[in-house]
Order: C-alpha cells, then sequence, then structure tokens
C-alpha cells in the first residue's frame, strides 16, 4: 500500500515508475537541504532541486535506479547505483535530510508485474508472449487481414540462430 503522512497529492499513484518496480520514495521538503548538485544533465542542463524522489527496481538491470521526479512522479533525470543503500547515499549527498523521509512502497514483484501487464494489455510479441518492456526492441506490422502482429528482437535473433548456414 502507498501511503504516508505527506497526503495523497504527493504519494506515487502507481506501484512502477518508468517500468521499475517501485521500492521506496522520499518527497523533498520541509529541513531537507538541497547541495544544487544533481550531476545529471537533461538537454545540456544540470537538473535542478526536484520535489519527489524514488528508488526502483528494473528486471532487466542489475543496480537498482535513483529517480528524480516532478510532483506528478514524472521521472526528470535517473541514476543508477549498485543497492538500495547507496542509492540512498547518493541522495543524501544531494539533499541533506533525505534519509529519514524514505517511504518503503511495499510494491511486491507480483503487483508491479499485474501493473505492467495491465498497462501494456496486447502489446506482446505474438511469438513468446514478451512485453516491450522486457525487450530491447518490439517491430509491429499489420498481417493480410489486418491483424497486428508485433516480434521482438529476442525472437528476430533466435530465429535468426536457427536459419542453415
Amino acid at each position: 500500500m502507498l501511503s504516508d503522512s505527506h497526503g495523497p497529492e504527493m504519494q506515487p499513484s502507481t506501484p512502477v515508475i518508468d517500468c521499475s518496480r517501485l521500492l521506496c520514495y522520499a518527497i523533498v521538503e520541509g529541513t531537507v537541504q538541497s547541495s544544487g548538485r544533481t550531476l545529471l544533465f537533461v538537454d545540456g542542463k544540470e537538473l535542478g532541486q526536484v520535489p519527489c524522489l524514488a528508488i526502483c527496481e528494473n528486471k532487466k538491470l542489475a543496480e537498482v535506479l535513483l529517480f528524480h521526479c516532478d510532483s506528478d512522479w514524472n521521472t526528470l533525470g535517473c541514476s543508477a547505483h549498485p543497492s538500495v543503500a547507496e542509492a540512498k547515499a547518493r541522495a543524501e549527498g544531494i539533499y541533506a535530510g533525505i534519509s529519514t523521509r524514505w517511504v518503503d512502497a511495499g510494491v511486491s514483484e507480483q503487483s508491479a508485474e499485474a501493473y505492467l501487464n495491465e498497462q501494456f494489455g496486447n502489446e506482446r510479441c505474438s511469438f513468446y508472449g514478451k512485453r516491450p518492456d522486457e525487450v530491447d526492441q518490439m517491430i509491429l506490422k499489420e498481417d493480410q487481414r489486418k491483424h497486428e502482429v508485433r516480434i521482438c528482437d529476442r525472437c528476430i535473433k533466435e530465429f535468426y540462430n536457427e536459419l542453415p548456414k
């Protein structure tokens, strides 16, 4: 359950941010002091202070992600870290006092998967059923009957490897 003392307007409304399972989040407010240095650059400019931070797990990566988000939990910048503890330490280096603000999101792998399944619906590889977030690339074509057919990069590689040499 996603709840905290910051009210429903600031807590994340989904168990997933950018296809990554939400582990914990923090609101940048009150006694939290920003160093003004994120060392995250977007369009050539350093990302300044943000109102929300989230630490998430992406199944395709060995690292956890520290998302710098706007008040609607849209990602403005991101950095990867070997562990949740190291992501929190990085956040503390940018936002002194944030270490007391982290809220455990309590999002299970199953609820994150269910959410992603619902979000992507039928947008899956027609061969092995992978979602777009589980592969690097998805190609969409219409067949002769105007049905959509999708194939992912993994299937293309597998089929290519099975071709006679």
